[in-house]
């Protein structure tokens, strides 16, 4: 069994056999997650029975690129459609002006990573994704950049790039000033890239790829926030260096995470192999009596269940 360290939180590995004969043994590692990565069909059962939540390892947020403004609107639920009317208002109130930047210069892209970085920092979990790549994404005809300024200031912007092996543009980091993330800025933002990726001739709009896992890195906020605008999770495909397959999750503490924490298991053994649309379903942990679960619901994620911790080692940190 191999112990590491996953942008803070300690993640137990083993195969499918010495997990489920630790979980018979009562000798489970005092981690946060006991993980078993890509685990064999035949032992699907009894990791599932043993409580192991057989999952994608990552999960892609995926859309159809609206037509029109009004298009996407009529998608989404009521208060989403409200709450971006009132972000497109204030925005125009205010003279915010977005720029779309169809291949990025070092001038346009640093203060966005600034801002990025500054955001991040202030996350526990928090690690500068964006900044790694930024070599890469500088005169690259495939990135572009939707930016906000307000009086000149940069206020907000999202880095996009084109995935043609995916026939989609996946918008891949995103940050917003506080004072304009209480007004929905993004979503005026998001607007513009939807706009861009269709003038780009790309069907699939992709909000980037999550581990998961919502309560680490990635918060159960982001979860909602995702399906407010429109967006669906499925399990992720093997584009380009982005990671995808399946693992067997046992949550053994939450104590170092955000609660409450949610994953989205396969929901049977065929759930997403040779179908249009995946069947998932979603499994929270740390929710109280006051949480209201079945907002982890979408057109994708099927069923959503409360679960409880081992209780041995519920008490176990990350």
């Amino acid at each position: 069994m191999h112990v590491r360290d996953d942008y803070g939180l300690a993640i137990a590995e083993a195969d499918a056999h010495e997990a489920l004969a630790a979980h018979r043994a009562g000798d489970l590692p005092p981690v946060a997650l006991l993980r078993v990565p890509d685990p064999p069909r035949e032992t699907w059962t009894d990791l599932e029975r043993a409580g192991f939540v057989r999952k994608p390892v990552w999960l892609s947020w995926r859309a159809p690129t609206p037509r029109s403004v009004d298009e996407y609107a009529a998608r989404l639920a009521r208060k989403a459609r409200q709450d971006l009317r009132r972000a497109i208002d204030r925005a125009a109130d205010a003279g915010v002006r977005v720029e779309v930047h169809r291949t990025l210069t070092a001038d346009q892209l640093d203060p966005f990573l600034r801002l990025y970085e500054s955001r991040v920092s202030g996350m526990r979990f928090g690690f500068s994704f964006a900044g790694s790549m930024r070599d890469g994404m500088i005169d690259n005809p495939r990135t572009f950049g939707v930016f906000a300024y307000d009086d000149g200031e940069l206020v907000g912007g999202c880095l996009c790039r084109e995935f043609p092996e995916d026939d989609s543009v996946w918008l891949l980091f995103s940050a917003v000033e506080a004072r304009w993330r209480e007004h929905s800025l993004a979503r005026v933002i998001y607007l513009h890239a939807f706009d861009e990726t269709r003038r780009r001739g790309f069907p699939e709009v992709t909000m980037g790829n999550d581990p998961n896992l919502y309560g680490h890195v990635a918060k159960p906020g982001l979860f909602l926030f995702k399906t407010r605008l429109g967006f669906e999770p499925v399990p992720a495909k093997p584009v380009g260096r982005a990671p995808a397959g399946d693992c067997a999750d046992l949550l053994l503490s939450v104590d170092a995470l955000t609660t409450p924490v949610v994953m989205l298991g396969h929901a049977d053994e065929n759930s997403y192999h040779g179908v249009a649309t995946p069947r998932l379903t979603a499994r929270v942990f740390g929710a109280g009596p006051e949480v209201d679960i079945d907002r982890y619901t979408t057109r994708t994620v099927h069923t959503v269940s409360r679960v409880e911790l081992p209780t041995p080692v519920a008490g176990a940190t990350g």
